[in-house]
């Protein structure tokens, strides 16, 4: 990962004041930030996916699947997310054991190997987050992946987004459940039988891992029109 790039502090207080409405939202309408999570955890068929908001001081966490010890807040020294919101890309730490994040503390990554990352950006490009993906043991993140990710991390911001001018966001949800729901059940599947291959090489394997791609894709574009269509109602009033 690049050297993190601080903001000026003119630049710092924009970004904060573009996250202040999305604090608010935390309590709020809590269950986005984790249907999120979720969802992105799936996906990658990772053990744990996270939302974060990247305050003055301190990471909020209102999304967290797969990590019930995790403070609702850390100290930004504690938090890979406080680094990963600067960069303009995907974060990937494929194996932080061998090479940890220097910018962050050791007792936060002693609980995780892989890390990845994108960044959660309002309409006017303020960084006010992440979405990320973690593993308790090393893994790869392929171009294919980190474009997932990153498109992944644009609905969630059009998420949090839709719910700061409507209530549409569960019946956004409720729309486009059965889809995800059977969509992820082939994911699971395809999972189960690639493991079946004696190499992950194999055509066989191969192949099953270009069917999950699509199928990742297909949630995405699902997702990506449904939001879509809903800010289209909003604005037909």
């Amino acid at each position: 990962m690049a050297a993190v790039l601080p903001l000026s502090a003119e630049q710092e207080a924009q970004r904060l004041q573009a996250l202040e409405p999305y604090k608010t939202l935390t309590s709020l309408h809590r269950e986005v930030y984790e249907q999120i999570a979720q969802l992105t955890a799936k996906l990658f068929a990772a053990p744990i996916a996270q939302v974060s908001l990247v305050d003055a001081d301190k990471v909020v966490y209102p999304g967290n699947v797969g990590n019930p010890e995790l403070a609702d807040r850390l100290d930004r020294e504690d938090s890979i997310c406080a680094v990963a919101v600067y960069q303009p890309g995907t974060t990937v730490f494929s194996d932080l054991r061998a090479h940890p994040c220097q910018w962050v503390s050791a007792e936060a990554q002693k609980d995780f190997a892989f890390y990845a990352s994108h960044p959660l950006r309002t309409t006017t490009g303020q960084p006010i987050g992440s979405l990320c993906v973690l593993d308790k043991k090393p893994r790869e993140f392929t171009i294919n992946e980190q474009l997932i990710l990153q498109r992944m991390a644009g609905i969630a911001m059009k998420l949090l987004d839709l719910e700061l001018v409507a209530t549409a966001g569960q019946a956004l949800w409720g729309a486009i459940q059965t889809r995800i729901a059977l969509s992820l059940q082939r994911i699971e599947t395809l999972t189960a039988l690639a493991r079946w291959e004696a190499s992950s090489e194999t055509a066989a394997a191969l192949a099953y891992q270009a069917s999950m791609h699509e199928e990742r894709m297909l949630i995405v574009q699902d997702i990506e029109y449904q939001v879509s269509a809903a800010f289209a109602r909003l604005a037909a009033g």
